[in-house]
């Protein structure tokens, strides 16, 4: 029997990435409100359906290395 190397949880593939997630999931990984997320990053959030809003996950993540590489 083989020993196969099991997966990486930390590096997410690029199916991960497109995941949709709520506009508060995307605030609370970016350590703000839901209120600040919207204000200042409405154009990363997508209308789903006439009651839901999503973020993709991708994109959530990147605003987090951009506040990071501009400290």
């Amino acid at each position: 029997m083989r020993n196969r190397p099991e997966p990486v949880a930390s590096d997410p593939n690029w199916l991960d990435l497109r995941k949709k997630i709520s506009v508060r999931e995307a605030a609370r990984l970016n350590s703000m409100c839901e209120a600040t997320f919207r204000k200042y990053h409405s154009n990363l959030i997508k209308q789903l359906s006439p009651r839901r809003q999503a973020v993709q996950l991708g994109d959530a993540l990147a605003i987090g290395e951009a506040k990071t590489v501009a400290e």
